[in-house]
């Protein structure tokens, strides 16, 4: 009988799986416990069971999270290390001189594959019903079809978020940001100390927007705004607080 891990290795090598595939695989069988052979062993559970949440960690560069339904997790490309904690799976870009790698939870079980990919860019494609964190130091972010919650902070670089059907949360210190997407539930905000925000909603959105900035303008495109930074679209049953200390405010209903 072949060996189960050889194999998985062997797959992750041929590129016929990603390495946060062969690495969820190898921790299942790793923490399966040890059993009597029987004619029927009980199967093991699926890789990544119980992962809620993906959470991306960038330095330098740019990071591109795009939603796509065919996958079931995430698979990232471009230099970076990938970790399950708890329901979250937890994906870290890594220095340019590192490998990039996998890593299990307890020590015994740590298996490293060679860096798969060169650059400073990471690409990240995830299923979009799983909520994404992203965090990057410097570098432009981007985010595209999300239907769960989003949650952005971004130092230094330009934050876009396109076709988002949840909740978001957005952090900018330096830099604009772009959100186009609908909002219809939950409470949502854009802080931005230095740079130009612009959110264009879809017109099916429910929501009630406040805008404030202490060095800026604000404007409204295509509705009619209850005050100068007061805005409701259809019923108002989400909220969005949009906040720029140096920079203007443009919203839009397309």
């Amino acid at each position: 009988m072949n060996d189960p891990r050889r194999e998985i290795l062997s797959q992750v090598a041929a590129g016929k799986i990603s390495a946060e595939e062969g690495a969820a695989r190898l921790e299942a069988i790793e923490s399966e416990p040890a059993l009597p052979s029987t004619p029927h062993p009980t199967p093991a559970s699926p890789a990544g069971a119980g992962i809620k949440q993906v959470r991306v960690v960038a330095r330098l560069g740019n990071t591109e999270i795009i939603g796509d339904p065919s996958v079931s997790y995430a698979v990232a490309e471009g230099p970076h290390k990938a970790r399950q904690e708890g329901d979250t799976m937890v994906i870290e870009q890594s220095p340019l001189d590192d490998e990039a790698s996998f890593e299990f939870s307890r020590p015994e079980g740590r298996v490293r594959f060679p860096r798969v990919g060169i650059g400073g860019k990471l690409t990240v494609r995830m299923n979009p019903a799983l909520s994404v964190a992203a965090k990057t130091q410097a570098g432009n972010l981007r985010i595209d079809g999300m239907k769960a919650g989003v949650t952005a902070e971004v130092q230094a670089g330009n934050c876009d978020i396109a076709g988002f059907r949840g909740p978001m949360n957005l952090k900018v210190t330096a830099g604009n940001v772009t959100a186009r997407g609908r909002l219809d539930s939950g409470a949502s905000a854009i802080r931005c100390q230095m740079g130009e925000v612009r959110v264009v909603l879809d017109k099916t959105s429910s929501v009630r927007i406040r805008a404030r900035t202490t060095m800026g303008e604000i404007s409204f495109e295509n509705i009619e705004p209850a005050g100068k930074s007061e805005l409701t679209v259809g019923s108002g049953a989400g909220t969005l607080e949009c906040d720029c200390t140096m920079g203007t405010i443009r919203i839009a209903v397309e």
